[in-house]
C-alpha cells in the first residue's frame, strides 16, 4: 500500500514522500530579466517550511529572445548560477528537493510581441494571443535544442537537484505534438514520430550534457482538448518513447489556453467529484510506462489522493492552487485532513500573487 509521506527513491534523488509542488505562475516575484528576488525567495521558504517532499519552480526561459511572461524566471545566461544558493542550501536543509523548469514559450504569449521574432511549428495564429509566429526553420530547432541543454546545465551547476522539460500547456514544445498548430511537411511534422521527435532531440541534449545520473523530467499533455489537438494516444505513445529513452519521471496534466471551453489548463473545482480531473488519463499513461508518473490538477482532497496512489500506478501527487492558498498543506495533513482551503477562484493564476483569500497573506 502506498502512503503520501513515505519516501521514494528516483534514481539519485530521493524524495522524502510522495508529494510534489507543480509549477506555478510566479512572475510577478522576478525581475523583467528574469533575476531571482527575495520575495520569491520567502515564497519557496514557506513551502519548503510546509513539507512538500519535491518543488518545481515556475517556468525559466532558456533563451533571451523567447520571453513568454513578463518577470519570469530566466536560466539563459551563466549570470543566473549563482542566484539561487541560498535557495538550494534552504533546501537541501530541509529534505526537499529543487527542480527547475525550463521552457521556450513560442506563440502562446501577449508579452512584448511587436519587439521580438515568434517561433511556431508553422505560420498558424495563435488562438489565444491572435499571434501569427514564423515557422521555425531546422537550423533555429537546432538552436533551442541547444539551449534547453545549456539551460539544463545551468540548472545543475546552480545546485538544482534535477529539471523539468515544460512539454505542455500549450507552450512551444507542445505545439509540435499539437497536429492545429504543426502542419509541417518536414520530419518535424506529419506523422506522429515526426510530430514527437523535437520534444525527444531536447531531452537526448539534456541527458548528454547533464549526464545519466542527473534527474530529468517531462511536464505532458494528456490531451490538447481541442479540436485537432493532440489525443491520448499521441501523448501515450510520447511517454512511452521517453520512457525507453530513460526519463526519470513524468508529470501528467492537460490542456491549454486553447482549449474548448472548461477543458484547460486551469478549471473551476466545484464538488468532490471534479477534483483530480485528469486522473483517468493519467491513470492510463502510468499503465503503459515503467517511468514513474506525478499527476497534477485539482487535488484537494486527502483521501481521494491516497485513492489515487493505491487504486493506479501513479507514483507522485502534484499541487499548485492547494499550495498556494496553504503553502503547509502537508504538514496540515498529517495532523489534519480536511479539505485544501483553495476554492479554485483563479486569481493567483492571472494575478501571479499569493493568495487573495487568506488574511495571512498580502
Amino acid at each position: 500500500m502506498k502512503t503520501l509521506f513515505e519516501s521514494v527513491e528516483l534514481k539519485n534523488l530521493k524524495a522524502k514522500n510522495r508529494t510534489i509542488r507543480s509549477a506555478t505562475n510566479e512572475r510577478s516575484f522576478c525581475s523583467e530579466t528574469g533575476e531571482f528576488t527575495p520575495e520569491l525567495f520567502d515564497i519557496y521558504k514557506e513551502l519548503i517550511d510546509g513539507g512538500v517532499g519535491t518543488i518545481i519552480t515556475s517556468f525559466a526561459n532558456v533563451m533571451e529572445n523567447d520571453q513568454p511572461a513578463q518577470y519570469m524566471l530566466g536560466i539563459y545566461d551563466d549570470k543566473f548560477i549563482n542566484q539561487y544558493k541560498h535557495l538550494i542550501e534552504l533546501s537541501n536543509s530541509n529534505d526537499t528537493k529543487m527542480i527547475l523548469q525550463l521552457v521556450y514559450g513560442g506563440s502562446q504569449t501577449a508579452y512584448n510581441v511587436d519587439k521580438r521574432v515568434i517561433l511556431g511549428p508553422s505560420a498558424v495564429e495563435n488562438i489565444y494571443s491572435k499571434v501569427v509566429p514564423k515557422e521555425a526553420t531546422k537550423q533555429e530547432l537546432k538552436e533551442i535544442v541547444k539551449c534547453f541543454g545549456q539551460g539544463a546545465l545551468r540548472a545543475k551547476k546552480a545546485g538544482f537537484h534535477g529539471v523539468q522539460i515544460h512539454g505542455a500547456h500549450g507552450y512551444y514544445l507542445s505545439q509540435f505534438m499539437n497536429p492545429y498548430y504543426n502542419r509541417r511537411e518536414d520530419e518535424y511534422g506529419g506523422t506522429l514520430e515526426n510530430r514527437a521527435r523535437l520534444i525527444l532531440e531536447v531531452y537526448r541534449e539534456i541527458r548528454t550534457l547533464v549526464g545519466k545520473d542527473y534527474f530529468v523530467s517531462i511536464k505532458l499533455n494528456c490531451e490538447d482538448f481541442m479540436e485537432n489537438g493532440s489525443t491520448l494516444e499521441d501523448n501515450i505513445y510520447l511517454a512511452k518513447e521517453l520512457s525507453k529513452e530513460g526519463i526519470d519521471l513524468i508529470e501528467v496534466s492537460g490542456g491549454s489556453a486553447s482549449s474548448i471551453k472548461d477543458k484547460g489548463v486551469i478549471r473551476v473545482v466545484k464538488n468532490k467529484e471534479e477534483e483530480s480531473y485528469f486522473y483517468v488519463q493519467g491513470k492510463k499513461i502510468a499503465e503503459e510506462i515503467s517511468t514513474p508518473v506525478s499527476l497534477v490538477g485539482g487535488h484537494k482532497n486527502y483521501d481521494k489522493v491516497n485513492e489515487i496512489l493505491n487504486s493506479s500506478e501513479i507514483k507522485f501527487l502534484s499541487f499548485s492552487r492547494s499550495l498556494v492558498a496553504e503553502p503547509d498543506l502537508i504538514n496540515r495533513w498529517k495532523m489534519d485532513t480536511s479539505d485544501s482551503k483553495c476554492i479554485s477562484c483563479n486569481k493567483c493564476f492571472f494575478r501571479g500573487k499569493r493568495c487573495t483569500l487568506l488574511p495571512k497573506n498580502k
